[in-house]
């Protein structure tokens, strides 16, 4: 017993010795900070409160590397008013220091081991709106504007619209705050919006086709009809001007429509002649009588009540070279006073109904549209079908066929007098089908050589309307 107490003391006065000799090394390790504390994340055992407080300051007023897209920007925190208080997290680290007690510290600085785990959270302050305005001068340097797209008068054709670009500062502005308050994440990727630019509508079309006719000296009359979407636009569409041969149209529909039979060989003739021939009327004529039961003015008569009767009010006729009196026939598109023509008040039209007749046409030949519902016993797809055939071998090469790229699928009927030109077809296109209806007048005479180039440039506008291909 006595030998253990002796042992005892013996050690006892070692370590006493020992620690003894420790104090000088534990009174410079009082002057830094223990193992285990950390300011905002950032590790400082070991180090004195100064350098820590410098080491947290240089830390958060590093420069932040902002990204608008491939773009980099530099952030500096000062310039948003940040500013990390340094001092009251190293102050806030002292004291929980001195809660430890001696012997704790001591026994921590003992065995180089942390005894005390503590992360000052950190405490710091930046000005939100400064850091808005910031990211909204960004903006005003780098946010991009989309381009609509363009017709061009040069090419009839149409560019693209091009995608602008936005920074949504809402959406950036956590980012920035969290890069601001992080010793890890100092690079921010903004968020950054594409703005698509509209798509294209049909209005593109009609700014390019009034560019090109405001120098016309006379009047020109489209229509057109996506068959696809619906989406239609017009020039003077509702203004009358002379049916000519288009009305032909017209008549190989009543025609299929009184029939309750397929036309004999006879018929088919007429009909092939009338659809395909615009000079030569006689055939016309013989299906007007037809019509009305060996009676052209009565088959005409019927043909315009019909017509009236699908809701193309502005549309009538009388058997072709009919030397009588007008019928004096008042619509709403000969009425008007703002555009004349000098319509054939034997025969008249507007390139929106002429337009409409093809549309009802090319949808009775599917099964559906106007057509069938009005006259639903007496007129079937196949017939409508046969008028499109027909109309199909009309191939001039000129006017709106000549418009359109070699090969393209076209149903179409035209006519001219003296003084006024047309051409209205289906066009079959690789992007949709479209209908379209061109009158072209000029007082006096109007010659070929102005009216076919024109039809054909107006032809080509549209196609590439249709077939943009963006």
């Amino acid at each position: 017993m006595g030998k253990l107490k002796a042992t005892l003391c013996v050690l006892l006065v070692i370590a006493a010795s020992a620690a003894a000799h420790q104090f000088p090394q534990y009174r410079a390790y009082r002057s830094r900070f223990p193992l285990g504390i950390s300011l905002a994340g950032i590790p400082v055992g070991g180090m004195e409160p100064e350098a820590a407080r410098r080491t947290l300051e240089e830390r958060f007023n590093a420069p932040l590397e902002l990204h608008y897209l491939d773009t980099s920007l530099i952030l500096y925190p000062k310039d948003v008013g940040f500013r990390v208080r340094a001092d009251e997290m190293v102050a806030q680290a002292l004291r929980a220091r001195e809660k430890m007690g001696f012997w704790r510290d001591f026994l921590a600085f003992l065995l180089r081991h942390p005894i005390l785990t503590l992360d000052v959270p950190l405490d710091a302050t930046y000005d939100e709106e400064e850091i808005k305005r910031f990211l909204s001068e960004v903006a005003s340097q780098h946010d991009r504007p989309f381009h609509r797209p363009q017709a061009m008068l040069e090419t009839l054709s149409f560019a693209p619209g091009q995608p602008g670009q936005r920074l949504n500062v809402e959406a950036s502005l956590p980012l920035v705050i969290k890069a601001l308050t992080s010793t890890e994440e100092r690079k921010v990727d903004l968020v950054v919006e594409a703005i698509r630019p509209p798509e294209p509508d049909i209005g593109l079309l009609k700014g390019l086709l009034e560019k090109l006719l405001e120098d016309f000296p006379g009047v020109v009359g489209v229509f057109v009809k996506g068959l696809s979407d619906g989406e239609e636009m017009g020039i003077n569409a509702d203004v009358a001007f002379s049916g000519m041969s288009t009305l032909k149209v017209a008549i190989a529909e009543e025609v299929f429509r009184h029939l309750d039979e397929p036309p004999d060989a006879q018929t088919t003739g007429f009909l092939t002649e009338t659809l395909t021939l615009s000079g030569r009327n006689c055939a016309a004529n013989q299906l007007l009588s037809l019509i009305g039961d060996g009676d052209a003015h009565r088959g005409a008569e019927e043909l315009t009540e019909s017509l009236r009767y699908l809701g193309l009010v502005n549309t009538f006729m009388t058997p072709y070279g009919n030397k009588g009196p007008p019928p004096r026939i008042s619509t709403p598109a000969n009425s008007r006073t703002d555009k004349d023509t000098n319509p054939d008040p034997y025969i008249q039209t507007t390139p929106k109904e002429i337009g409409l007749l093809l549309e009802m046409i090319y949808w009775c030949a599917r099964g559906g549209g106007t057509l069938i519902a009005a006259y639903p016993d007496q007129i079937t797809p196949h017939e409508c079908q046969e008028i499109l055939s027909l109309m199909e071998a009309n191939h001039e090469g000129t006017l709106i066929e000549d418009g359109l790229p070699n090969g393209t699928r076209i149903a179409h009927k035209h006519g001219w007098i003296e003084d006024t030109h047309a051409d209205a077809a289906i066009v079959f296109s690789p992007s949709g089908d479209y209908v379209i209806s061109i009158f072209v007048h000029r007082p006096g005479r109007l010659d070929f050589e102005t009216s076919i180039p024109l039809i054909a440039d107006i032809s080509k506008a549209t196609y590439n309307y249709f077939n943009r291909g963006f």
